[in-house]
């Protein structure tokens, strides 16, 4: 999944198109409203559309064009290019561009606990370093929280009977 803009430009029937001219040739019925998640300000809805666009890859993946529309302004609208399994559908391609939010909310919970953004390197060998170790810490930090939780004695939900 990747997020591209509007005027990224795609080889179809022999010619150049961009996303933004793609997409008005979406048919009305093509496009479907989805609830993705639900975010801080609620559900987050949008209307999809997606189509595949050229031919399944050696691994049998296959391209497609993916455009999300905002529901109060129609107008607004992003744009992603995909590679999926061929038997993938448009809402399974909407909830992978919905786990984004999830993706940034991971690495902000790692910039603020592990010092991810925090680093003063000059050379690619120490900012690797430095990245790879700040992600370890925070894979350990998850995993002794969830275990934590586990742990943690569970009130009793049935009655004590006494004599």
């Amino acid at each position: 999944m990747l997020a591209v803009s509007s005027q990224q430009r795609l080889w179809i029937e022999y010619r150049q198109m961009r996303f933004d001219e793609i997409v008005k040739d979406v048919p009305s019925d093509m496009w479907f409203r989805m609830n993705i998640a639900d975010g801080t300000k609620g559900p987050r809805v949008y209307d999809w559309a997606a189509g595949r666009f050229g031919v399944p890859d050696d691994s049998g993946l296959v391209k497609w064009m993916l455009f999300r529309r905002s529901v109060d302004s129609p107008d607004k609208i992003a744009y992603y290019m995909c590679l999926a399994p061929a038997d993938a559908t448009a809402q399974d391609l909407a909830i992978a561009a919905g786990q984004r939010w999830n993706i940034e909310c991971c690495f902000e919970a790692t910039k603020q606990e592990t010092g991810l953004d925090e680093y003063e390197v000059r050379s690619w060998h120490g900012w690797y370093r430095h990245m790879s170790l700040s992600m370890l810490a925070m894979a350990f930090l998850t995993v002794v929280r969830a275990k934590a939780d586990n742990d943690r004695p569970t009130k009793k939900t049935s009655p004590t009977w006494y004599r």
